[in-house]
């Protein structure tokens, strides 16, 4: 997995197109790891993430006990797992040189958690989900997107929201 080495095409003709001069932004994205409790992987994360130059990552199955953040190299890794067990937990991943600009980290569960960044013009919130497969009881489901919602609905209305993450969505049978 390599990115591409293509360019975008700054002239037509000798006439500059304006292409390829862009402002400093955040390249986000989401991933659903798996297991973070297993021999390597924090190492293949932060190769992923230089790789492909994401500075901002919802991570779900993170499968770490209780609640905190941990720096693996050049990330700190906020995060929300159970408080026994090594199943569900979900977080995300922020490169070093972004921590000055994050203003909040609130785990709400193990399913659902929320990052604030302080970025301008308007600040950003960012909500990490994972929600339950559609072979999960339905009142497991139900809570689950009562509390989405819930928390959907506290959101300031000044700030982009993103609700990024799993939503395990499934066709067919």
């Amino acid at each position: 997995m390599r990115p591409s080495r293509n360019q975008p095409r700054t002239q037509i003709n000798g006439i500059k197109t304006g292409h390829g001069i862009r402002k400093t932004g955040i390249k986000i994205a989401t991933w659903n790891t798996l297991s973070l409790y297993r021999t390597g992987a924090c190492q293949n994360l932060t190769y992923v993430l230089d790789t492909y130059g994401i500075q901002i990552i919802a991570l779900q199955e993170i499968r770490w006990p209780g609640k905190g953040q941990l720096k693996v190299g050049k990330y700190i890794v906020y995060f929300s797992g159970m408080e026994e067990g090594h199943a569900f937990g979900c977080g995300f991943a922020v490169h070093e040189s972004l921590e000055p600009y994050i203003k909040e980290f609130n785990p709400i569960s193990e399913r659902i958690t929320l990052l604030r960044v302080d970025t301008k013009p308007l600040n950003i919130i960012l909500v990490c989900v994972h929600a339950p497969t559609e072979t999960r009881e339905e009142n497991m489901k139900d809570a689950f997107y009562e509390d989405l919602t819930q928390v959907y609905d506290k959101l300031p209305g000044n700030v982009i929201k993103l609700v990024i993450g799993d939503l395990i969505a499934k066709c067919g049978k």
